[in-house]
């Protein structure tokens, strides 16, 4: 018969809360930046920061690690443990800041909010819920039986407005089964791509591309074809808007790569993924490579890759090979269409392999102008519509 559990003090009782309620504070803020820093390297786990405070210090912090490692709450608890004058003395009576809720459940890594508890943490303050049915609840009701203060940010709060954008592609992954497809596409005001097929053409301006640049922040990964690759040569960064570069993935039948393209570089930041039918012949070690079987719809066979690596959120950029699929399929769950103020009558048009009900499970959400550009945004059409 196993021995029976060594019961667990309570924390002290926590103090009285002075977090205002009306702004983002100040240590949510740091338990968003903490997890901004590991977005993309955390899959499929979500990207998770805390912040340890007491007596209006922090004593520890973190994001969380890779799967089965660390999560957020235990990379901030052993950093307040190992400071200097750390221990678990100094942790016994601090708040928690956390942008999801502690988990409750074993999987590749023991329950968090067991950890708070057996830490002597007194309160933890959450941005928002976590949906995962695992969680879902669990780990706040975990912590509040511990005698643990639990706060959460209540719906349209700052804390729990900016939980709610920062975990979209989470919480729609959790939902659904498979990662938020968000597909852009740029178009001259007669609906082409460039001035001429195979030519590289700059059609939106400084506000339009600091738009796209926050797209490819918000997302897991960049999906491209390789003719967009071999013609524009772009660098697929959030360059503009800050934030980690996300995978890119290219979507070729070469069997050779320019690696002079900048998607190819040894120093981007962020994984590169070429998807072909064969591994091409020149294939840099620091590119990976995954084949494309083509015993089922493309479309399918690209989805199982994202569910292979985790992706929460995928944008696809193009070109008109790449978005066109996924859109005759219905699997696009927002349409970014940006409209340039120009006429190109020997260009391509971006609709031209689209099928005539391809629009059928997206409805029209709003005009937002970019500078002389304008922006459509269409959204996947609700069941009830």
């Amino acid at each position: 018969m196993p021995a029976p559990r060594k019961k667990i003090p309570g924390p002290p009782p926590a103090p009285e809360s002075k977090e205002p309620r009306g702004i983002l504070s100040t240590w949510m803020r740091l338990a968003f930046r903490e997890a901004e820093t590991v977005r993309g390297n955390t899959l499929p786990n979500p990207a998770v920061g805390a912040v340890l405070v007491r007596n209006g210090k922090v004593i520890g912090r973190g994001g969380t690690r890779p799967a089965g490692q660390a999560h957020a709450e235990i990379v901030a608890l052993e950093g307040a443990r190992v400071a200097p004058n750390g221990g678990l003395d100094r942790i016994r009576g601090a708040t928690l800041y956390v942008t999801l809720e502690p988990c409750s459940h074993f999987g590749r890594t023991a329950p968090c909010a067991r950890a708070l508890i057996e830490a002597g943490v007194a309160k933890v303050v959450a941005a928002c819920p976590d949906p995962n049915p695992k969680v879902s609840g669990k780990g706040f009701a975990m912590l509040r039986r511990a005698g643990i203060t639990v706060e959460i940010a209540p719906p349209g709060s700052p804390a729990r407005v900016r939980a709610e954008t920062f975990y979209a592609g989470f919480f729609f992954w959790v939902a659904n089964g498979r990662p938020r497809i968000i597909v852009k596409i740029a178009q001259s005001l007669d609906g082409r791509i460039n001035a001429r097929a195979g030519e590289e053409t700059a059609l939106t301006g400084e506000e339009a591309r600091l738009f796209t640049h926050g797209l490819r922040a918000h997302a897991d990964a960049v999906l491209v074809g390789g003719a967009t690759v071999r013609i524009d040569d772009p660098d697929l960064t959030p360059r503009l808007t800050g934030g980690r570069p996300a995978q890119i993935l290219v979507l070729t039948r070469g069997r050779k790569l320019d690696l002079k393209r900048q998607v190819y570089s040894r120093n981007r930041g962020a994984k590169t993924v070429v998807i072909s039918p064969e591994i091409p012949q020149n294939l840099p070690k620091w590119v990976d490579h995954v084949a494309l079987r083509r015993k089922k719809p493309l479309v399918r066979e690209l989805l199982a890759v994202f569910a292979a690596r985790g992706y929460h959120e995928v944008l696809v950029e193009g070109g008109r090979a790449v978005w066109s699929p996924f859109l005759n399929a219905g699997l696009c769950d927002a349409l970014h269409l940006v409209t340039a103020p120009m006429l190109l009558p020997q260009g391509e048009p971006w609709g031209k392999d689209l099928r005539p009900a391809w629009v059928k499970p997206l409805e029209f959400h709003r005009f937002t102008p970019l500078g002389s550009d304008i922006l459509a945004e269409f959204r996947r059409r609700s069941a009830a519509s």
